[in-house]
């Protein structure tokens, strides 16, 4: 089977959008460097890492700058840049990560209670990252891992879809969290762990 090993991107920075960008990008925090170097070392050693075919990341600033440290440490090609698996808050004007939200902000109670903000097309979201995911499995040798470092978003949609769970922001995510997502030759997809954090002791 293959192996889809969904790692959500490391702590951003807060940002506001640049003047021209099509909305806010924010780089990695301090802490966020220190996670993507964690996880790159523990993916450097894992057993498996050997079977890792690509790393593919979203177009999204923090998704790429956390995927960097894992390709010079494995050596791998520079990561597939997916513009299909970039979350749904691309194109905002701002971004605040999780540790400033204000409780009062309405999308955040929405997101807290599990469902997506009101400015979310749902049903074309979730329509375009099961795609997107589907089709790197698709393009992977059996046994091969397909490492994506992609946003929360995007991973709990996705793994709430394969467990026919209705609430889609379900699962609450570390940054680097690793969750693993098996696929068989005939497209079945079975959800195999979901925010592995060994990597983050003593950060969490």
């Amino acid at each position: 089977m293959t192996q889809l090993l969904l790692v959500r991107h490391a702590e951003p920075l807060a940002a506001t959008a640049e003047p021209g960008a099509a909305g806010a990008d924010p780089a990695l925090s301090e802490r966020g460097q220190e996670q993507a170097d964690r996880f790159a070392k523990w993916l450097a050693g894992a057993p498996d890492r050997d079977g890792v075919a690509e790393i593919v990341t979203s177009t999204m600033r923090r998704a790429r700058e956390s995927a960097a440290p894992a390709v010079r440490l494995l050596g791998t090609p520079e990561p597939v840049t997916v513009g299909d698996l970039c979350e749904f808050d691309a194109g905002r004007a701002s971004y605040r990560p999780v540790h400033l939200r204000d409780d009062a902000d309405e999308d955040w109670q929405a997101i807290r209670a599990g469902v997506f903000p009101s400015y979310v097309d749902g049903a074309a979201f979730t329509d375009r990252i099961v795609a997107a995911l589907d089709a790197i499995a698709a393009r992977q040798d059996p046994r091969a891992t397909a490492v994506v470092v992609c946003h929360a978003g995007v991973i709990n949609t996705y793994v709430t879809g394969i467990l026919g769970i209705e609430r889609p922001l379900t699962f609450p995510l570390h940054h680097t969290s690793v969750t693993r997502v098996l696929v068989s030759r005939s497209g079945a997809r079975r959800v195999s762990s979901v925010n592995e954090t060994q990597h983050l002791a003593g950060m969490l």
